[in-house]
């Protein structure tokens, strides 16, 4: 199975109205060749180096290798997307209902060393012992060429739950936020897209067959 995340970013002059907009990029996107799912959620405010939307794809694993979702949406919108491939998951709520997802797409330095890389993968995966408040969780390394190297999804109840236990949690500012600050020796992450949308049914749920999580 393939997975890709995309930030979408809607050109002036595209059909008024985020109802309007979403319905004809999905139409579009519908059409690519392999397409299992199609999940796309309106970024609330508070998201950061993010688009309009987060869209998510579902392929066959006998689709294309690359379906252009570039050019499914051109002249519509702009599209920063990544290939993923997930390497752990956790499922506290599989069954959740409009709640929140977040998506972090990151860059790790290039000259960052294998180690660091591996210590940051464990503590965004220890988050969850720490916060109960994420129910659902999977951290991915991107396969496609391009910017971005690691995506980090997390799904919450609410909004409350995102921008409050977890984004200040100690954990998150005494043991993680260690990767992401320059002024850290253990500096790994140089560039960040954080976006939090809601959802009306669990995507990584729906998204999860344990034989396609390598460890």
């Amino acid at each position: 199975m393939r997975f890709e995340t995309a930030q979408i970013r809607f050109r002036p002059g595209t059909p008024a109205g985020a109802d309007t907009q979403e319905q004809v990029l999905l139409a579009r996107v519908r059409d690519l060749p392999g397409i299992r799912q199609v999940a796309i959620g309106r970024n609330l405010t508070g998201s950061w180096g993010a688009g309009d939307c987060t869209l998510d794809l579902q392929f066959d694993p006998a689709a294309p290798e690359s379906p252009d979702l570039a050019a499914a949406v051109n002249g519509m919108a702009e599209v920063d997307s990544v290939t993923y491939r997930p390497i752990s998951y956790g499922l506290r709520a599989p069954l959740l209902r409009h709640g929140i997802c977040r998506t972090l797409m990151f860059r790790v330095r290039p000259e960052a060393p294998d180690w660091q890389v591996r210590g940051l993968e464990r503590d965004l995966l220890r988050m969850p012992d720490y916060m109960p408040g994420i129910l659902n969780w999977r951290l991915a390394r991107v396969v496609s060429p391009g910017a971005w190297t690691h995506v980090w999804q997390q799904e919450f109840a609410s909004v409350d739950d995102l921008l409050g236990e977890y984004l200040m949690h100690p954990f998150h500012w005494g043991r993680v936020d260690r990767w992401f600050d320059p002024e850290f020796p253990e500096w790994t992450v140089d560039a960040i897209s954080h976006a939090f949308c809601p959802f009306a049914t669990s995507l990584i749920a729906n998204h999860t067959n344990r034989e396609e999580y390598a460890p």
